[in-house]
């Protein structure tokens, strides 16, 4: 984990042990091994997408996937693993992944018919029951659902055919309404993944997903399902466009900005609040004259958090939302000039684009408001951030 690109030189070598170790070591000794080999994969990324590479990992570790029956606990360990390798391997992994993906599916199919024959067969109280008891089955759909999303990371486009050729959005939708926390967590976050590799699959069955995202945005809840729907919310609107996400948007707003204000009692959740900003943001960048008339009730929260986002894309799409609503209404940033300021200054690496970006409000908003601009900012950031973005104050 520490060498991370040190090791590349040393990959054949290593996997060679590795492999060799996998036909030798035990159950309990497998556990470790596992983790080793997952480790290495995120240490070397699309290094390991070599042929002679591929062929020393991949064909022990596919015997023993193949050896696992459907109910044993050890695919829960091969199956993190074979999430981390995909990933890394990208395109290097398609030749092994319509089965994997296959069997993650049949294995999520058969565990919720399971499930909804108990409840059909004892009713509500008997289903909360079962639910119970077997909460641990529901680890098996877990930890498919978590492969699932690592081979459409992967894959990227690639997916579309396994997603276009399945039951896969029929299952993942079963998995959103399932009421263990756990379930819904990986489902929304396969949802957003698969929202980023092929969105035109989704598009049609928007009118299902988008209110069971919505559903989900609620801090009294889980917050880990809350900050994925809402990370899922944010890839399908930034990847579909504002003509399919504007109707569901006004719904949505209701969602999100309560949790940017700091306004649910006893759940201000830093997270939430970070990743309701980067939702928004996205919101506002594919449909800001939607966002844009409403920036006055939450545009200092928004500036406030965008802050605290570290993820140059989200960052980025966040922060491009934001000036796009300043462009369509900048009298709703006025009372926010002082934590946009400080917003702005945070931004320490913007592209070119968004440095233009910044560059056009800044001075848009000098020009209305003038020597107000930089009343009540921090005069240390407003310098830095008027001559970094050449707008000259008088």
């Amino acid at each position: 984990e520490q060498a991370r690109g040190r090791l590349v030189p040393y990959l054949e070598p290593i996997l060679k042990n590795l492999t060799f170790a996998l036909q030798k070591y035990q159950a309990k000794n497998m556990l470790m091994l596992y983790d080793v080999i997952g480790s290495l994969a995120e240490a070397a990324g699309p290094a390991l997408n070599r042929k002679e590479l591929i062929k020393i990992l991949m064909p022990p570790l596919i015997q023993r996937w193949n050896k696992l029956d459907d109910r044993d606990r050890s695919l829960f360990p091969i199956g993190e693993t074979l999430s981390a390798i995909a990933v890394a391997l990208r395109s290097g992994f398609l030749q092994f992944a319509q089965p994997i993906f296959n069997r993650c599916l049949q294995i999520i199919h058969n565990t919720l018919v399971e499930h909804g024959r108990v409840r059909k067969m004892g009713g509500e109280n008997s289903w909360r029951s079962y639910d119970h008891a077997a909460s641990s089955e529901k680890e098996f759909i877990v930890v498919s659902l978590d492969l699932l999303a690592g081979i459409s990371e992967g894959l990227g486009s690639s997916v579309a055919s396994l997603v276009g050729n399945s039951k896969c959005l029929m299952l993942l939708f079963e998995c959103l309404k399932d009421p263990d926390g756990d379930v819904r967590q990986s489902a929304f976050a396969l949802l957003g993944d698969l929202a980023r590799a092929c969105i035109g699959h989704l598009k049609p069955h928007f009118d299902k997903f988008i209110p069971i995202s919505a559903a989900n945005i609620d801090p009294h809840k889980s917050p880990s399902v809350c900050n994925n729907a809402s990370w899922a919310l944010g890839e399908m609107a930034f990847h579909a466009g504002g003509k399919d996400m504007a109707k569901y948007i006004p719904g949505l707003m209701q969602r999100l900005v309560p949790i940017l204000n700091g306004a649910v009692k006893d759940h201000n959740n830093p997270s939430l609040m970070e990743n309701a900003a980067i939702t928004l943001g996205r919101l506002g960048l594919v449909s800001p004259e939607i966002v844009a008339p409403h920036l006055r009730h939450f545009s200092k929260a928004w500036c406030n958090n965008l802050c605290r986002i570290l993820d140059p894309k989200e960052r980025e799409h966040a922060f491009r939302g934001l000036c796009s609503c300043i462009h369509k209404n900048p009298k709703g940033i006025v009372n926010a000039v002082p934590e946009l300021i400080i917003a702005i200054a945070s931004c320490s690496q913007p592209s070119e684009g968004m440095a233009n970006m910044f560059h056009t409000i800044l001075k848009g908003l000098h020009q209305m408001m003038g020597a107000k601009l930089g009343n009540g900012c921090n005069q240390k950031a407003f310098q830095f951030v008027m001559e970094r973005y050449r707008v000259a104050v008088r």
